[in-house]
């Protein structure tokens, strides 16, 4: 007699219902980001969020559905405080969300609207996961309810940094930025024996030429970028368990940080070495001296944006290259 394998139960009414809800939440949050996406050139990676979000639920979902089931282990539930706590909370995420959703439709795009969304689905979806988890008898554990939110991290935290994200980073340290990478540069320029005078973000060389260091070169479109590849590729391909592996998110996601700003002022140096052996006009031409839309022009562009682009490229070989290192800090070698 052959046995009939058991299947899996369904996921519950109520779980499918949170499910369509979060999912209309992140369709919302899609549609206020979109106006940032499409203006913004520093954060055209913002239309892959929507996508790589699911994906990530989608790659996570064999690990994720057990604990919505109800086919998690047993073990003692989270203190009732703790779930009271993660209710309210949730609650209070939802009300921030619904009146950011009402001010965006009501007054057009905007800080405190953008904010209100993103911070409001991620609070939403987090406390959902908390909220929702299931244990053989009903009630889950306290570490089943854990792992639920963990699972769901980058897929809610993400919306943060393609949207917020200029608000409350981008705007703030591009100044900041962009003296640092001039100073930088200067500072090298000066160590390879030129003479060179700075004049705000302005280098000039002997011969007058001069080179600007504009917004677009301070570093913060990489930085953007950097920091959510960094993320994507910790949530998908580093290892372990808590609290290991979310600290070596973290560092992975400090490291692409770092390796856009370092990558982007070796970029300047290049750009403006060049500048000075060329003359300043050189950079917004290509290799042959051609400028854009004149027969022959290279397709790899002008000089300033092969750079731009070789850099970039760079500092994602980086972040795929530290992955495995990252994996390895902390782990207990088998032998």
């Amino acid at each position: 007699m052959t046995e009939t394998p058991a299947t899996a139960p369904a996921l519950p009414r109520d779980v499918l219902a949170l499910g369509a809800i979060l999912l209309a939440m992140m369709g919302l949050a899609t549609w206020d980001q979109w106006a940032i996406w499409s203006t913004k050139e520093d954060y055209t990676f913002g239309y892959l969020v929507p996508v790589f979000s699911l994906y990530v639920l989608y790659e996570r979902w064999e690990s994720l559905s057990p604990l919505l089931r109800g086919d998690s282990p047993r073990g003692p539930d989270a203190p009732r405080w703790l779930r009271g706590l993660a209710a309210t909370l949730t609650f209070l995420c939802l009300v921030m969300f619904a009146l950011g959703a009402a001010g965006r439709a009501i007054f057009g795009t905007g800080v405190v609207a953008t904010l209100a969304i993103a911070f409001g689905l991620m609070g939403v979806m987090l406390g959902a996961a908390f909220l929702a988890a299931r244990g053989p008898d009903g009630a889950p554990s306290g570490v089943t309810r854990w792992r639920a939110l963990g699972l769901l991290l980058f897929p809610a935290g993400i919306w943060i940094v393609s949207g917020p994200f200029l608000y409350l980073v981008d705007n703030q340290v591009k100044g900041p930025l962009l003296s640092m990478v001039t100073e930088v540069v200067a500072g090298v320029l000066r160590a390879s024996g030129q003479e060179i005078l700075v004049r705000g973000n302005i280098l000039e060389f002997p011969n007058g030429q001069q080179v600007g260091i504009a917004e677009a070169c301070s570093g913060i479109r990489s930085l953007s970028a950097c920091v959510f590849v960094g993320a994507f590729l910790g949530a998908l391909w580093v290892e372990g368990g808590f609290p290991g592996a979310l600290i070596r998110r973290i560092l992975l996601i400090l490291a692409a940080g770092a390796a856009a700003v370092v990558l982007n002022i070796g970029r300047n140096i290049y750009l403006t070495f060049y500048a000075g052996e060329h003359g300043s006009k050189a950079i917004d031409l290509d290799f042959a001296g051609l400028a854009p839309g004149q027969e022959g022009f290279s397709a790899l562009g002008t000089v300033h944006d092969l750079a731009g682009n070789v850099a970039m490229a760079g500092a994602f070989l980086v972040l795929l290259a530290l992955v495995p290192l990252v994996n390895r800090l902390g782990r207990v070698q088998e032998r």
